[in-house]
């Protein structure tokens, strides 16, 4: 029986036909994993991980060393490595009303522990987050503000660039849930004013679950969410310093790298069209 799909905005389906492809290739032809050996597949296991990273600031226009790339296990690890990592005792954390659990629960836990305080940004009646209530809603404890791009309730897409050109006004650090507008929509730091980025592989970018990615602007370094090894520095009990390396411990989702990668050829060049598509179904 065929199945009208109508939930990607949890997560796209169907995929790609070369998704699944570029995986099985992976497992039965690479199958080695990154930065520990030099033998032939290790090197092409790497070399596939580059051109993700490559590929990754091509589409996204990032103004950063490839290294800022961050490849994460969804938007979810990639929105608490942020927040987790940036927030400090004592900070006060602004974000608009309409933001995901991935968001949310990550902070009750600080507010829950009495670490920060955290304030809800009110939309208008289209939703909509007006500059203006950011401003001032800035005060000088403001350690970080968090803006979902757009809505997996509502589709409300959030004017994410003036909310930032603020942000940048008053020397606060911008993190923005792009999870429903990667893919579609201009995601970019620069466009977007912000300072880090998180995004999930398996939504706009038709790449497998559990990939995604967290871009930070340069100088932007929240503490690790994960220590461990990394295939560098491993002489040293102390986690380096060096990125990506710094916040990549442990074993990466090659097979879902080299999806995600297939799936990003596939949406490039048609990343205007599908806009368009999606706009019209609105």
């Amino acid at each position: 029986m065929d199945v009208i799909y109508l939930d990607n905005a949890a997560t796209s389906y169907p995929k790609p036909e070369g998704v699944s492809s570029a995986m099985k290739t992976y497992l039965d032809h690479v199958g080695a994993t990154i930065n520990r050996s030099v033998y032939g597949s290790a090197q092409d296991a790497g070399l596939k991980t580059l051109q993700l990273r490559e590929r990754l600031k091509k589409l996204f226009h990032f103004p950063e060393p490839v290294t800022h790339v961050i490849l994460t296990p969804g938007a979810t690890w990639g929105l608490n490595m942020a927040i987790k990592g940036f927030l400090k005792p004592g900070d006060h954390c602004l974000v608009s009303s309409m933001e995901h659990n991935a968001v949310m629960r990550p902070l009750e836990r600080f507010v829950s522990r009495d670490e920060i305080t955290v304030k809800l940004l009110r939309p208008d009646e289209q939703g909509m987050l007006s500059p203006e209530v950011l401003r001032r809603a800035i005060t000088s404890r403001t350690g970080l503000v968090i803006i979902c791009h757009a809505s997996n309730v509502s589709g409300v897409v959030q004017p994410v660039r003036e909310l930032g050109a603020v942000c940048r006004e008053k020397g606060v650090p911008l993190l923005v849930d792009a999870a429903q507008t990667a893919g579609m929509l201009d995601v970019t730091l620069e466009a977007l004013n912000a300072d880090m980025i998180a995004l999930p592989g398996h939504k706009g970018l038709l790449g497998p679950h559990g990939t995604g990615l967290l871009a930070l602007r340069e100088g932007v370094d929240p503490e690790p969410l994960i220590l461990g090894g990394t295939g560098s520095a491993s002489e040293s009990i102390r986690q380096p310093e060096l990125l990506p390396d710094r916040y990549e411990s442990g074993t990466l989702n090659l097979p879902g790298i080299a999806g995600l990668l297939a799936g990003i050829e596939f949406v490039a060049p048609q990343r205007a069209d599908i806009h368009r598509y999606e706009a019209r179904l609105n």
